[in-house]
């Protein structure tokens, strides 16, 4: 190897160690913010249970589809429509910060909201409403969670088996990780773009004037059932999908967002444009999935993705083989605590070429099954 070589490799290498170090380091201390104030959040939560109208404004809100959530900022609303009281401005300035930890705009809608568990067969309304204990998610991996708290009314924690779903309603704070993820990879989307790794569309014109745009959809996925704990509710799952650029020696990524994949071991059929093609070197494509159960910096999601990725990658020839090789780089971006509690890796599909169908398409980690149909739009 010519040392001119070996110096670029090397260079690649620390900086990519460094970033990474640096991510890590960030995401920690971001993830010890983002639950230290959901935590204060569920414990004022519980404070104003005791006091009239909140726990009936609550319980009223989330009667008909409970698991839903609705925003702690709407519940406020109704019980204190002058935000006069210490709670509502609390909750208003957590809400704040919340975002700015996540790597959102400071002016989007709040996050922390509040949803019910409800076991089968019984009704949020069968426990009065001042005995209702909220509950707040536990930090780490929700695969190693034994436990969480709830606190009650005069504001003493207990423990509840994070496996074993309690017997009666339990009130649940969190955050709203459908929006957050909307947004986030809209932040994430913008950042792409602004770095040159994300194209323009690319629409084909033919010889009669027409324009045609060719599409990979997603029409079925399931997810294998990874028996994630009672508390944490719906999954909210995005894509990113990746390759070589056309005229660069640059990845090309987008991320996709997935709203409506709640749970695992369900069929869904959306119909949804996976991979919008004209962007991609050699019409080859990787989509990668992920879960964000709610820690996620999207900020720091999009360093990973842009400086992370190309780090990781180094110096290259914008041969086929690289395409798959980002997918990998993508993954070696990622600090490791995305791992776990906060942005789950579900599932690769390498490979994915332009105008094939992919009928029962298995992913590498054998979680995701994927059928996959080719679409070209025409004006």
């Amino acid at each position: 190897m010519k040392p001119q070589t070996l110096f670029r490799y090397c260079a690649a290498a620390l900086v990519m160690l460094a970033s990474a170090a640096a991510s890590a380091q960030v995401t920690r201390a971001e993830r010890a913010d983002v639950h230290g104030l959901t935590d204060a959040s569920a414990r004022e939560v519980a404070t104003l249970i005791a006091q009239p109208g909140f726990a009936t404004a609550v319980t009223g809100t989330l009667a008909d589809r409970p698991e839903r959530g609705v925003a702690l900022s709407a519940v406020m609303a109704r019980f204190d429509p002058g935000a006069r009281t210490q709670a509502a401005r609390t909750l208003a300035a957590q809400d704040r910060q919340l975002r700015q930890r996540k790597g959102l705009p400071a002016d989007g809608a709040d996050l922390l909201q509040v949803r019910a568990y409800v076991p089968a067969g019984r009704r949020l309304a069968d426990l009065p409403a001042s005995q209702l204990w909220v509950a707040v998610l536990p930090r780490g991996d929700d695969r190693h969670w034994t436990t969480l708290t709830a606190y009650d009314a005069q504001g003493r924690s207990h423990v509840l088996d994070a496996r074993i779903a309690p017997t009666f309603p339990v009130l649940i704070v969190d955050i709203d990780t459908r929006r957050a993820v909307q947004e986030g990879m809209a932040v994430v989307n913008a950042g792409l773009q602004a770095r040159g790794l994300q194209s323009p569309d690319r629409i084909r014109a033919a010889a009669d004037g027409t324009a045609s745009l060719d599409l990979t959809r997603l029409d079925r996925i399931r997810l294998a059932d990874d028996q994630e704990p009672w508390a944490l509710g719906g999954a909210e799952v995005f894509a990113v999908v990746s390759g070589l650029q056309i005229g660069a020696a640059e990845p090309e990524m987008a991320t996709v967002t997935l709203p409506w994949l709640d749970h695992d071991n369900t069929d869904y059929t959306p119909g949804q444009p996976l991979v919008i093609w004209g962007n991609y070197r050699f019409d080859a494509a990787n989509v990668q999935f992920f879960e964000d159960d709610g820690d996620t910096n999207y900020q720091a999601l999009l360093i990973a993705l842009t400086d992370g990725v190309k780090a990781a990658l180094g110096v290259f020839v914008p041969e086929y083989a690289v395409v798959a090789d980002i997918a990998g780089a993508i993954l070696k971006a990622m600090p490791t605590s995305w791992f776990a509690n906060d942005t789950d890796y579900l599932d690769s599909l390498y490979l994915l070429r332009r105008g094939e169908n992919y009928p029962d398409r298995m992913g590498a980690a054998n979680n995701a099954k994927v059928t996959l149909s080719a679409v070209t739009l025409t004006e």
